[in-house]
């Protein structure tokens, strides 16, 4: 498995950071660690959540069983996509371990429901309920996406902060045409984030920062950027 360092360094846009691949001393670029997560997430919903689901419904294990494992599962994925974004675990500091935590306690009150849905019957034990199961391993994207932002927030107080959308080849919603290549303003309502558009937390879509100065002139950092 390679090994990574983050590292700051300059570039035409300001200060930056990357991953660098220690054996090559190649730097990573923000495009290729989501490519990592993708996978990795995507792992995640066969391996774990489309697995435990599977066994819930063939009578391997219990309700309590299957929320717990599935607990333990959603904190994984979440903790790994924040840290991605931060730098690596070692790098995290104070602040994004407690937003980590915020969107892992977001999201076992999601998963409560699943269970209250499943122990009800309101949620059959199908193919319905693995693909609901895989979604919580693929909401990591949001995470990851959700931590980008705020990162950027955080290293630069005080500037107008900028976000546009970059349509995955394989994403086709509405949404994701619709805002593809279009700035818009850090926390504008007329720009939905990646993960909450008719494609869900399936979305591939990647997200680029930027800034706008005061004659309105807007910067992107560049889709390598974090």
């Amino acid at each position: 498995m390679p090994e990574y360092t983050w590292s700051t360094i300059q570039t035409a846009r300001g200060e930056q950071h990357r991953y660098r691949d220690t054996a090559t001393g190649r730097y990573v670029s923000a495009a290729a660690v989501r490519g990592e997560l993708d996978r990795f997430v995507d792992k995640a919903g066969r391996e774990s959540a489309r697995a435990l689901t599977e066994q819930l419904r063939d009578g391997k294990i219990a309700l309590p069983e299957w929320q717990t494992a599935m607990a333990r599962a959603v904190k994984n994925v979440n903790y790994a996509a924040v840290a991605a974004a931060s730098g690596g675990v070692e790098n995290m500091t104070a602040v994004e371990r407690g937003r980590a935590g915020g969107i892992i306690r977001g999201q076992y009150a999601y998963l409560r429901q699943f269970a209250a849905d499943i122990e009800s019957g309101k949620q059959p034990l199908d193919g319905r309920a693995v693909r609901r199961a895989e979604m919580y391993m693929q909401a990591g994207r949001d995470a990851f996406h959700t931590q980008k932002r705020a990162g950027a927030a955080d290293a630069m107080p005080g500037q107008r902060l900028m976000v546009r959308s970059h349509r995955h080849r394989g994403d086709s919603c509405r949404t994701c045409i619709a805002l593809n290549g279009k700035w818009f303003a850090m926390g504008d309502p007329e720009y939905i984030p990646v993960g909450h558009r008719e494609c869900n937390v399936s979305c591939r879509c990647d997200e680029e920062l930027g800034t706008m100065d005061i004659d309105g002139i807007i910067t992107g950092l560049g889709r390598s950027s974090f």
